[in-house]
């Protein structure tokens, strides 16, 4: 299954249904389910978003930073549009979650699953195959 790499809370916020859009500079062809990595580093602004997005509860937001270096849960990705084309359907939330510039790209993500236990793996810069 092809995996990708996310720094957290990110990664959390997909695979919950919270995030709906991966922003990108780049285009993604890649269609179906694919593996979420909650990567090794975590967003410089994890705190803020954690609290304003209201991303879990103080004792998620321990876990969070806990479920590093491992594969957490799948999404779809049922389409990739320019940012342009959803900036007018997005929650305060979701704005929080994404970097919504114009000429980027987002990622429509639906049917996250989350994984009760997160499976350790070696995460990588952009796709990479994660044998299940």
């Amino acid at each position: 299954m092809k995996a990708i790499t996310i720094q957290q809370p990110f990664a959390y916020a997909i695979v919950v249904g919270i995030k709906q859009y991966e922003t990108r500079s780049r285009r993604t062809n890649i269609r179906g389910r694919v593996a979420i990595h909650a990567g090794k580093k975590v967003s410089n602004s994890f705190e803020k978003i954690v609290s304003e997005c209201y991303i879990g509860n103080i004792e998620m937001g321990g876990k969070l930073a806990v479920d590093l270096g491992a594969v957490i849960g799948t999404v779809e990705i049922v389409d990739c549009v320019p940012v342009e084309a959803v900036l007018n359907t997005l929650t305060e939330r979701e704005r929080l979650l994404g970097d919504y510039t114009p000429g980027r790209f987002a990622w429509v993500l639906k049917n996250p699953v989350m994984f009760e236990t997160p499976i350790p793996a070696k995460g990588q810069q952009g796709w990479w195959k994660w044998d299940e």
